[in-house]
């Protein structure tokens, strides 16, 4: 579906050259949601304006659904970026214009008749839940229904592709998670691929299919989200993946602490589970079958696009001689242990 090959983006500054996107490449399949994760400066805004046209590579080829956007000419590229759906930060509307006319406004810029375009917007400003809100203006709505009408204007013209700078950024948590639905949704039911930038691993985590970190300009790790959650190479990657996770909290190490001052003999271990082993009961069955007693001090369900995972802290208790098969026994499990902390 989009297929990056060797792509650069160098800008001059007084004559200096500043490489924004180092020789990129990657491949989105149809129907994914593709998530390009990196701190600020690291050129995914670069890279995702490589991809809506708006700069031209300096080097390399882009191709969007065989059609490759380097040799086009301007017209021919405004003509190809109709396919291309494009949601901002800073929802970018018009303030002028009411909901339903700014959502007909790349209809109007595409040349279709009034009567086509007003049913169109209509079906659009239902799809994202605003159908009370078609004749309200911007200053009207609170963020995240400003961002479903960018939503909205973004699907006006039937994209086979959506790109999403930092569309969440913006809202609050709840706000967030209500337009992160709404991209999973339009993603199934339209069939739309979705290119999400970010730089909140939270997002990628729970709308993603597959991921790219960004740093410097290049991209340093690539995978499904699960295999870079639970095996990220690189220490970005783990920054990014540690800003996610709750495990090192404070009041968690206060918690680990407490225990192992309070029970010395025993193990403390992290459990971490994916998919259908997230509701097994494997706590109860290592504990009876190893006459163990085992305290749970923490545990997490995080969601992925389409695989839970699952934390688990635990103490393991008893003699050395339970709690060498207790461990033993975790391990026969389809699940990752770790001892975590033997001494306070």
């Amino acid at each position: 579906m989009i297929t990056l090959e060797k792509v650069t983006k160098t800008f001059l500054n007084n004559k200096l050259a500043f490489e924004a996107v180092k020789e990129t490449s990657l491949t989105i399949e149809k129907g994914e949601i593709y998530g390009i994760v990196g701190y600020s400066g690291a050129g995914k805004s670069t890279l995702l304006r490589l991809l809506n046209g708006l700069e031209r590579p300096s080097s390399g080829k882009i191709v969007i659904d065989n059609s490759e956007l380097t040799p086009l000419s301007k017209k021919e590229l405004r003509k190809e970026r109709q396919s291309i759906g494009m949601i901002f930060q800073h929802f970018n509307l018009l303030w002028s214009r009411t909901v339903l006319e700014n959502v007909c406004f790349p209809l109007e810029i595409a040349g279709i008749k009034k009567a086509d375009r007003i049913e169109r917007a209509r079906e659009l400003i239902d799809l994202v839940g605003l159908s009370d809100k078609a004749e309200a203006y911007p200053a009207q709505l609170s963020g995240g229904e400003k961002q479903r009408v960018g939503i909205a204007r973004a699907l006006a013209n039937n994209p086979k592709v959506l790109l999403c700078d930092e569309a969440t950024s913006a809202l609050d948590p709840q706000t967030t998670d209500e337009v992160l639905d709404l991209l999973a949704k339009i993603n199934e039911e339209l069939n739309v691929t979705i290119v999400l930038i970010t730089h909140e691993m939270e997002v990628v985590r729970k709308i993603c299919d597959r991921v790219a970190v960004m740093n410097k300009g290049e991209i340093v790790e690539e995978g499904s989200v699960l295999h870079v959650f639970r095996e990220p190479k690189q220490e970005i990657t783990k920054r990014f993946i540690k800003q996610d996770r709750e495990t090192d909290n404070k009041e968690t190490r206060q918690a680990l602490t407490e225990l192992k001052q309070a029970y010395p003999e025993g193990q403390i271990v992290q459990i971490f589970f994916q998919g259908n082993n997230v509701g097994s009961p494997i706590i109860t069955r290592v504990s009876r079958e190893c006459d163990c007693d085992i305290n749970i001090i923490q545990g997490s369900i995080q969601s992925t696009h389409n695989t839970p995972m699952g934390t688990l802290i635990v103490q393991v208790l008893g003699d050395q001689d339970k709690q060498d098969k207790a461990l033993a026994l975790f391990k026969t499990y389809p699940v990752e242990v770790e001892v975590i902390q033997k001494d306070v």
